[in-house]
């Protein structure tokens, strides 16, 4: 065995031998990351993960969100930028990619937040209606402040006062062709001289034919449904005339044709008859809108059939009125005689009148529409108070001298009623404009006419009464336009 000395020597021996020296050279690859190089590639993996962003609440990402994500993780989640434990140890240059990607990703001033999986919750929808698909046409609303105007020129098919508009203006402009008829007491103004007298000419002979007229309306209606309108109608030139002709055997009727020289062997009498109609009204309106019919109303107005049909959508409308109106009708009768013997006793007799009447009136407007199509009109009624006057012309001939019956005014006073119906079809052409077309009827009574005040008696008291019960029935067409705005 040798001796002790021996033994320890071939122990040290072998322990150099066969143990790693502690101070030999270093053998490792110049591409083996140093222990700097390690910790620095180990931060990358959260700089990555930080690259991704948060998770947000909405799990829906578009696909561009996705792609930016995914390029640029792609590189750094590679199988060379993480190394297992059982692999060898990264090279050089993939260490110092790693360490570009940690100076690229890494925030300044910002805190490391960790990648996490979004959670997918089956209660909300993966598609989002509002970004997805395309909204709604658009409806104006008519809102409140400095577009009101301007959304309701584009609003027009609703009446703007209902969709919030402040307020909605109207102007009507109506030509008007009315026919009168001749309802005075039918008194004889011309017969023959015969034994038994034949009436020749009576008040009713003269019928007045078409005259022209118009019709000028303005309002507002307010948004809460309350609104006003100035109203003028008028209808002028309304003339009749009739002649008869004879060859002497005519006269004039009562005890004034014998108090008139020559005026009961006349050839001929004319008679004229020209009357005119002035009305002003000022209305107070309170409006109800409604979309639909109602065949079990008990409005009348609110059962109107659909010709459309149920599918189509009808709008209706429905107003309250009250207010004052004035009219003014004037008349004006005359008898033109020519007489045979003596040629210069040819006169006339005039009679003038004029009936005012004033006070409150109450009625209603309605109007149904379809599309670019609708019915309108209105009904009113007013019950006035009248101040009636008469004037009858002096009664003299062309010889001159004193007039068989000098000039003769009588007033009266009474209580009178006027009754006014439209109804028409209005076409519309644009948002501002309409054509309208429709049928007036208008009754006046309690009005004096002049026929009815011809006295043929030879009296102190002849021509000092007013007939004050006549009334006048007018009709006829209307032809317009009508603008809003």
């Amino acid at each position: 065995m040798g001796t002790p000395w021996q033994k320890m020597f071939c122990i040290g021996l072998c322990l150099v031998t066969f143990s790693h020296p502690a101070f030999s050279a270093s053998t490792t690859s110049s591409d083996e990351p140093t222990p700097a190089k390690k910790q620095a590639s180990d931060d990358a993996s959260p700089a990555v993960e930080n690259e991704a962003g948060p998770t947000l609440p909405n799990p829906v990402a578009s696909d561009d969100s996705k792609s930016k994500v995914i390029s640029k993780a792609q590189p750094l989640q590679s199988d060379e930028s993480k190394v297992p434990p059982s692999q060898d140890t990264p090279t050089q240059a993939e260490s110092a990619q790693a360490e570009s990607a940690q100076a690229e990703s890494k925030p300044t001033d910002q805190p490391v937040t960790e990648l996490r999986t979004p959670h997918f919750d089956d209660h909300v929808p993966l598609i989002n209606d509002d970004i997805l698909f395309a909204p709604d046409p658009y409806s104006p609303t008519c809102n409140r402040g400095s577009q009101c105007k301007k959304q309701c020129k584009q609003c027009r098919q609703c009446a703007c006062s209902r969709c919030g508009c402040d307020h909605d203006t109207y102007l009507l402009v109506d030509f008007l062709f009315f026919k009168r008829n001749n309802a005075t007491n039918g008194a004889v103004v011309a017969e023959t001289t015969s034994a038994n007298p034949v009436p020749k000419l009576t008040t009713r002979s003269t019928n007045p034919g078409t005259a022209p007229g118009i019709r000028l309306f303005g309002g507002r209606l307010r948004k809460n449904g309350v609104g006003w309108e100035f109203g003028y109608t008028g209808v002028f030139g309304m003339f009749g005339e009739r002649t008869v002709r004879g060859s002497g055997d005519l006269r004039v009727p009562g005890a004034l044709g014998p108090a008139v020289g020559g005026w009961t062997n006349l050839d001929s009498i004319r008679s004229t008859y020209t009357s005119s109609l002035n009305m002003c009204e000022v209305n107070i309106l309170t409006s109800q809108f409604t979309k639909k019919s109602d065949p079990s109303s008990r409005f009348p107005w609110r059962r109107v059939h659909d010709p459309l049909g149920a599918d189509v959508t009808s709008e209706y409308e429905f107003q309250w009125l009250g207010g004052f109106r004035w009219a003014g009708f004037n008349d004006v009768a005359n008898l033109h005689v020519d007489a045979s013997q003596p040629t210069n006793n040819d006169g006339t007799y005039s009679i003038t009148t004029n009936s005012q009447m004033l006070g409150p009136q109450i009625g209603f407007k309605t109007k149904r529409r379809w599309n670019n199509w609708s019915v309108q009109g209105w009904t009113k009624a007013t019950l006035a108070g009248t101040f009636l006057n008469a004037d009858s012309a002096p009664i003299e001939t062309l010889a001159g001298g004193i007039p068989y019956r000098s000039q003769i005014s009588t007033r009266d006073v009474g209580v009178g009623f006027i009754g006014d119906m439209n109804y028409s079809l209005v076409r519309r052409l644009n948002d501002n404009w309409s054509l309208r077309a429709g049928y007036n009827l208008i009754w006046i009574s309690g009005v004096a006419l002049a026929p009815n005040q011809f006295d043929f008696t030879n009296t102190t008291t002849s021509g000092t009464t007013l007939a004050n019960t006549g009334n006048v029935f007018l009709h006829g067409a209307n032809l317009g336009f009508e603008a809003q705005w």
